[in-house]
């Protein structure tokens, strides 16, 4: 059989892939520093805060906001060393020893319950093609008692960590479901703080208060600062994408930007997801014509948007189908009300306004809301995947606050946020 011979625009357009996975991260954290974009403030607070003697810090926000990438660079961002950081992912079944088993396993402490098992991240490389792109990959690792009946207590990991120039980072921790890991980690925050630890600890997690992430522990208010991220600016969003074309060589046309950061409605998650697919559509000419000038234009928009949606993330699209299919057949009386909330700015959506937003659906004159009232109910419950929360009467929103850009793509994909025609939302106007 004869070899195919090499083909050099291939391998351009292989580099090319790979350099979008760089570029765009909607389904890792952003793992270098030359690709994270705004949150300057927030950065300048948590400098600040790590900064001062005995403060500790709690990074809380919606979900979908960049918590993660964030916190995976705070090393970066606060000039402290890779090797002294200590990056531990919760899970529902975590505990106060699990967590810090897995800290103290990476520290060289091999101080383990017995049994216990301990999620590290590796360094390593991934490839596509001849390309090799850094990357990061798990590995679960079982260690055996050491130490005797000691056990994993504060003074004890002041001892290990105290002297050391180092952070703790403990992601995902609005998971944790036992109550005496939240008073123990408080009670390390606070033996930490008193006894001036020089490695410090950030707590991150989903949540709208610092209250809903840590529980009632009023005694760290003076030891743990807040940072709270909010969704980010469209002059942010924007960033990401300058970086992403400026890296790639890839121009958006205006309005693509446009489009995309207005619909992303403050998540970094929509504008790497749509601009992933978009970038990789456009790049195909690479493969016929290395020099090739790479633009995303109307026609690799909608493709790369058409991609997005059917790659989003699994809960969103499984929430969406819960809440409209009906007997393996899409509802349209449950497709009606998650559009006409999707229509309004307002997080928390009044009754009148998803009236009147049906009749861009229905046409002619508004609905009663007393027509759709059963369908919120049944939307704000469990056989619907709570899609929906009652906030108070006659006022409902999204459970998922990512549902309400997902259905707003969903209707730019169906071509129903028309540019200019009949259509014209406040939420698609420049600001």
């Amino acid at each position: 059989m004869t070899e195919r011979p090499f083909d050099p625009s291939m391998q351009v357009y292989f580099d090319y892939l790979a350099r979008c996975e760089q570029a765009f991260r909607p389904y890792a954290p952003i793992e270098l520093p030359e690709f994270f974009a705004g949150r300057i403030e927030q950065i300048k607070r948590l400098e600040s805060e790590v900064g001062a003697p005995g403060r500790h810090v709690a990074i809380y926000g919606e979900r979908g906001v960049g918590k993660t990438s964030l916190a995976q660079l705070a090393y970066f961002f606060l000039r402290r060393d890779e090797e002294d950081t200590h990056f531990v992912r919760c899970l529902a079944t975590s505990t106060f020893d699990t967590i810090f088993a897995g800290v103290l396993a990476k520290a060289g402490r091999e101080f383990v319950l017995n049994g216990v098992e301990a999620e590290r991240e590796r360094a390593g490389t991934v490839g596509l093609g001849q390309t090799r792109v850094s990357g990061r990959r798990r590995t679960r690792e079982t260690f055996r008692r050491v130490g005797g009946d000691l056990r994993i207590e504060p003074p004890l990991l002041f001892d290990v960590f105290g002297e050391r120039e180092g952070l703790i980072i403990i992601d995902e921790y609005d998971r944790v479901r036992d109550a005496p890991t939240h008073t123990r980690v408080a009670e390390l925050i606070k033996h930490f703080s008193d006894r001036g630890s020089r490695t410090k600890i950030i707590l991150v997690g989903v949540a709208e208060t610092l209250t809903q992430l840590l529980g009632e522990h009023q005694s760290l208010s003076r030891s743990l600062a807040q940072v709270k991220l909010d969704r980010m600016s469209d002059d942010e969003l924007s960033d990401i994408i300058a970086k992403g074309e400026a890296f790639l060589g890839t121009a958006f046309k205006s309005t693509m930007k446009h489009r995309i950061v207005r619909l992303a409605d403050g998540f970094p998650y929509f504008v790497h997801l749509v601009c992933r697919h978009a970038c990789r559509v456009a790049g195909r000419v690479l493969g016929k014509q290395r020099t090739a000038s790479l633009v995303v234009a109307e026609e690799e928009y909608r493709e790369g948007l058409a991609d997005a949606l059917e790659n989003a993330e699994h809960s969103l699209v499984e929430q969406n189908q819960q809440a409209v299919i009906t007997t393996r057949r899409k509802s349209d009386k449950f497709e009606l009300v998650l559009r006409a909330m999707a229509l309004s700015e307002s997080k928390e959506v009044p009754v009148q306004d998803l009236a009147r937003n049906t009749s861009y659906f229905v046409g002619g004159s508004p609905m009663q809301a007393s027509s759709f009232s059963s369908t919120l109910g049944e939307l704000a419950k469990e056989k619907r995947g709570w899609a929906l929360t009652k906030v108070r009467d006659g006022y409902y929103k999204f459970s998922n606050p990512l549902m309400r850009p997902y259905v707003r793509f969903q209707l730019e994909h169906e071509r129903l946020l028309i540019p200019g025609g009949q259509w014209e939302f406040p939420f698609m106007e420049e600001r």
